[in-house]
């Protein structure tokens, strides 16, 4: 998906600008940097709630926190790891919007995906600093 697609699929979802923000792969898809296979979102616990009640699949995150899914979309409370930490709220308050969706700017992704090290997040950190040439978080030696 690219951002057209993100940007469709979001605003068909019909939810409330103010109780969430893209997160991950998508905010790369927006940026036009790569394309996403799904969409993560953080939203907040009374948005969780709801979605929840619209029948969205219950999931478990790897660090064994609570997810939500539907189709391609997939909610979460956080996306936090041990070394890079936002709160949901500091992430609401700090957006950067593109076509009308609320995203994380790309320093504070780029902190998640070497907080995480994985080698998807690896990959998109080469990514970012090689077209956007960004200064990124340096990856922590457990993680390389």
């Amino acid at each position: 998906m690219n951002s057209f697609d993100v940007t469709r699929e979001l605003f068909a979802l019909a939810l409330p600008a103010d109780e969430y923000v893209v997160v991950g792969g998508g905010v790369l898809a927006m940026h036009g940097i790569r394309e996403t296979q799904d969409i993560d979102l953080v939203v907040t616990e009374r948005l969780f709630v709801a979605l929840r009640g619209q029948g969205w699949r219950a999931k478990t995150r790897p660090n064994g926190k609570p997810g939500l899914k539907q189709g391609i979309v997939e909610a979460y409370l956080d996306v936090n790891c041990s070394s890079f930490e936002r709160s949901t709220s500091w992430l609401l308050k700090n957006v950067h919007v593109i076509n009308g969706i609320p995203t994380i700017d790309l320093e504070t992704l780029a902190g998640f995906k070497a907080g995480y090290g994985r080698p998807k997040d690896l990959a998109d950190l080469a990514l970012l600093r090689e077209q956007m040439g960004l200064k990124l978080p340096t990856i922590p030696q457990s993680a390389s």
